[in-house]
């Protein structure tokens, strides 16, 4: 079983949390190989220099950039990037903030351990040495969404500030390393659906994709069009929508509209906010034309699903 030991920050602005699967107890090392840490840090204006370990980035408060030599990445509560074992970056935030950044910091044999409790058809994308051990996850912008893997962030870190008890925060830290590996395993797949004879070409068309992606899902209360989508990607129109439908298997208008579709759903389900301005707050100015798309897409008009979830809240809260 693993065991999860918590040790002193170095400064009132940092925590480490250790969760040890392959134990390493030198202490001459201030982050020991072999070990998986979730860390915690105030990042402060300016910039920082760092080489990583294999290891997840994402944000608890407000936001910052993390600036490699393949791109530059903006850290939001919704969205994360993962750097590979000897990358170097930059840590920065913008003069008059102090976000807090977190980071899942990976041993990699823990990580190719979990690779291969999946399926081999799910992990076979994964870039794997003889050894067993993970090489390298695609760099480029992930959302919150993806597997649902922001759930699992929060719920981890929000384990460790209350500090529970070790086999909880184990348990959490497996729970998101999981996510973490099916979000890059489909990623690998998608960077190879890309129409291109380069690897580099194709890696850097993902990167692109992906901030759009995310740009969609960030955005979606927006007026929106394709060419405003294609510009958060530095692509022109027809390109960018050519490369996104490879990826995703939908287009950029349809990823828009789904985003759209699934957070009227989530509101309509939990409450009891008029439809007209459910309608409005997901980006949609006709409410006929809102309720057209929602019945074709759930089978049911809003307004009948919110009056059958009202009645499933009434139920238990009685």
């Amino acid at each position: 079983m693993l065991n999860a030991l918590k040790s002193e920050p170095k400064r009132n602005d940092m925590s480490l949390i250790c969760v040890d699967e392959h134990v390493n107890s030198n202490p001459a090392e201030p982050l020991p190989v072999g070990r998986n840490f979730f860390s915690t840090v105030v990042v402060r204006p300016g910039s920082q220099s760092m080489t990583a370990r294999l290891s997840l980035w994402f944000c608890l408060q407000d936001g910052y950039k993390i600036v490699t030599d393949r791109g530059h990445y903006d850290i939001t509560p919704t969205t994360f990037v993962v750097l590979n074992e000897g990358q170097r970056f930059e840590l920065t935030a913008e003069p008059g903030t102090a976000p807090r950044a977190a980071s899942l910091i990976f041993d990699q044999q823990y990580v190719a351990d979990i690779a291969r409790s999946f399926s081999a058809p799910l992990t076979a994308a994964l870039e794997v040495d003889r050894e067993g051990l993970v090489v390298r996850f695609p760099e480029c912008i992930q959302h919150e969404t993806g597997f649902e893997i922001g759930p699992k962030l929060r719920s981890l870190a929000a384990a460790c500030a209350r500090g529970d008890a070790p086999e909880v925060l184990a348990e959490r830290f497996r729970a998101a390393t999981e996510c973490l590996v099916l979000v890059y395993s489909a990623a690998t797949r998608q960077i190879d659906s890309i129409d291109s004879v380069r690897p580099g070409t194709r890696a850097e068309l993902y990167r692109r994709i992906q901030r759009a992606y995310v740009y969609i899902q960030d955005n979606y209360t927006d007026e929106l069009c394709l060419e405003k989508i294609a510009r958060a990607a530095c692509m022109s129109p027809h390109h960018f929508h050519r490369v996104f439908s490879q990826v995703y298997g939908i287009t950029p208008l349809r990823a828009l509209a789904d985003r759209r579709m699934q957070m009227a759903h989530k509101l309509l389900e939990t409450t009891d906010t008029p439809v007209s301005a459910i309608c409005r707050a997901v980006g949609y100015h006709s409410a006929p034309t809102f309720s057209n798309l929602f019945r074709a897409k759930f089978g049911v008009p809003p307004s009948l699903l919110q009056q059958r979830s009202r009645r499933v809240r009434m139920q238990y809260a009685s």
